[in-house]
């Protein structure tokens, strides 16, 4: 099923790609073949030489459009009809649009030259270099009114804002879209060959901004009159627009232009910005005591270890690749546990599992089974016992599989002495458990039932025998609430029905009281509650590259060793906030905080 539907989306691609937008709003605008006319492209370019600019947008817009949309939706579509991640589906998707515009089937493989499909496909696949060649396009475009010099100069940018951003060699995994974005450059050079032509003989058209302009000035031949002053002008715009993009995933200098916050006699300050070299940053956690960062890359199956000195600066010491797609990351003891679910073909065949590393990224012993289709784990505070929550039949309606689950692992020193010791199964219809949230002491968790809305009451008093206490409704809130259990001094931070990641930390430097800190995924921001009276303190903001635009945060870790906070986000980039303790002194003088942001 999943190949039909790869080859199906394959196909759908290339069809959408094919819908002549260009021929269809020449014919339906003035009734006229645009074949016919001016260079007998059907791109935008020929269709606002003779439309006019807003018809020259109107169409980039919709060629664009072509290569974004099945791109971007179609790895999506087919993973929500067949429960299969297919992550390197976008690659086919993306050059089946591409061929498509430029070899429609409705035109008898006649088409354009695919710069705004290749775009709109290239925004899908690594946005942030998509934006470079984006504002590379414009400005070469507003500077020379060549499309053609501008569609070339963009792609140039494109190639090397993406390699550039490669932190170690491409692995094999990068293989289909390093080759895909080679083809498409040189595709992009081909097809422009007769336009390089006709710049060098000073013979090419420009591209009118609007009504009533000279049109013999736009043609004018003379190449000392156009091409002489543009070409410095231009060369200067591009590299200016490459340094500042291949400096956008690096933090500025700290000259207060760091997104900083202050809270009581506390400052969280931004102290670096890095990528994992993947496209996607999920799950991670701190280990020996700061001094190591460990990211889970879902997308490729990796594992990215960065080492923190003592003034903060990242390097990456290991990139590793792993049996399974990762879903959790945990250190417990000198040992790295990444919880993993089995991929392609092997989802249906085995179990789940959890793998150990050690700091240095070496594997330690084999693979130990959890379970099928485990969603999260975490381990007693003692480190004595893990306890792994698996959906089995209720993710894809297998009746083979086992029920979902709690189960409870008595960790050793090797896999051959992990045991599972105890399992509570879940039995309600529409059971699926995606999270699990422990107490203070390890004695009670509240594990999320996704489907229905609840959330499941764990009493752990007896690891052998945990016992379901009862059930409560997934509350109608954007952020957790800490909740007392029945023993005393013994809290959890109960989950709620939201799309924010939520840590606590007990004991913020600098600041009384418990706090947490929770993700706006659509705000770029990390917004501070205090954990007692629920009252928002204030916003970190979280820019995107340049220090503008946006970024997605996914996940959250904090070392209290440290008194960092890391960050992951959508696009492979992890960024690294400090707590700063500025003493007893600053108190005082420490602004109060946003009326804005209200007691919730």
């Amino acid at each position: 099923m999943t190949l039909a539907l790869s080859a199906l989306a394959v196909a759908l691609a290339y069809l959408i790609g094919s819908i002549p937008f260009g021929y269809l709003v020449a014919k339906g605008v003035k009734g006229i073949d645009i074949r016919t006319v001016g260079s007998g492209n059907v791109g935008a370019t020929n269709v606002g030489r003779i439309l006019g600019f807003r018809y020259f947008v109107l169409v980039m817009l919709l060629d664009l459009l072509k290569g974004l949309g099945p791109t971007l939706g179609f790895s999506a579509l087919v993973e929500a009809l067949t429960g299969r991640a297919v992550p390197v589906l976008a690659v086919p998707v993306a050059l089946a649009a591409i061929l498509g515009h430029n070899f429609s089937a409705f035109l008898r493989l006649r088409g354009g030259k695919g710069v705004a499909t290749s775009l709109g496909a290239v925004i899908a696949l690594d946005p942030i270099a998509a934006l470079a060649a984006a504002i590379a396009f414009v400005v070469v475009l507003v500077i020379t009114r060549y499309v053609s010099m501008s569609s070339i100069l963009g792609g140039t940018i494109f190639v090397v804002v993406h390699f550039s951003r490669y932190s170690t060699p491409p692995a094999a995994q990068d293989y289909p879209l390093v080759i895909l974005i080679v083809v498409l450059y040189l595709m992009l050079i081909y097809r422009h060959r007769s336009n390089l032509a006709r710049i060098r003989a000073g013979t090419e058209s420009k591209v009118s901004f609007g009504k009533g302009k000279d049109k013999a000035k736009d043609n004018d031949t003379d190449p000392t009159r156009r091409d002489g002053r543009a070409w410095p002008v231009v060369l200067l715009a591009v590299v200016l627009l490459g340094g500042a993009t291949l400096g956008a995933s690096t933090l500025l200098d700290a000259d207060g232009r760091a997104p900083t916050l202050r809270l009581a006699s506390a400052e969280l300050a931004e102290v670096a910005r890095f990528r994992t070299g993947h496209q996607r940053a999920g799950a991670l956690t701190f280990a020996d005591e700061g001094r190591l960062l460990v990211v889970a890359c879902p997308r490729y199956n990796r594992l990215v270890l960065f080492q923190i000195d003592e003034d903060e600066n990242v390097s990456m010491t290991h990139d590793l690749l792993l049996h399974g797609r990762p879903v959790a990351v945990h250190e417990q003891g000198d040992r790295l546990f990444v919880l993993q679910r089995p991929t392609a073909d092997d989802r249906h065949l085995e179990a789940g599992y959890w793998e150990a590393f050690s700091h240095d990224g070496e594997p330690l012993g084999s693979k130990f089974r959890v379970g099928w289709d485990p969603d999260d784990f975490a381990f007693s505070p003692d480190g004595d016992f893990a306890y792994v929550i698996t959906s089995g039949r209720s993710e894809g309606g297998d009746d083979s599989k086992p029920a979902p689950a709690l189960s409870v692992v008595a960790v050793g020193d090797s896999t051959e002495e992990h045991q599972i010791v105890a399992q509570l199964d879940f039995l309600e219809p529409d059971d699926d458990p995606e999270r699990i949230i422990l107490s203070d002491s390890g004695r009670f968790a509240a594990v999320v039932l996704a489907r229905s809305q609840t959330i499941a009451c764990i009493d752990l008093s007896d690891p052998a025998a945990p016992a379901l206490t009862g059930r409560v409704p997934l509350a109608a809130r954007e952020v957790p609430y800490l909740s007392p259990t029945p023993i005393e001094d013994d809290e959890i931070l109960m989950p709620v029905d939201s799309t924010r990641e939520t840590l606590l930390i007990p004991e913020p430097p600098g600041t009384e009281g418990p706090l947490l800190v929770t993700t706006l995924p659509y705000g770029s921001a990390l917004e501070l509650v205090h954990g007692r009276n629920r009252r928002a303190v204030g916003r970190l903001e979280l820019r995107g590259p340049l220090n503008f635009g946006t970024i997605i945060p996914i996940g959250l870790a904090y070392s209290a060793d440290r008194g960092l906070l890391a960050i992951s986000d959508r696009s492979g980039g992890v960024r690294l906030v400090a707590f700063r303790d500025l003493g007893a002194d600053a108190l005082a003088s420490a602004a109060p905080p946003d009326p804005d942001h209200s007691a919730r």
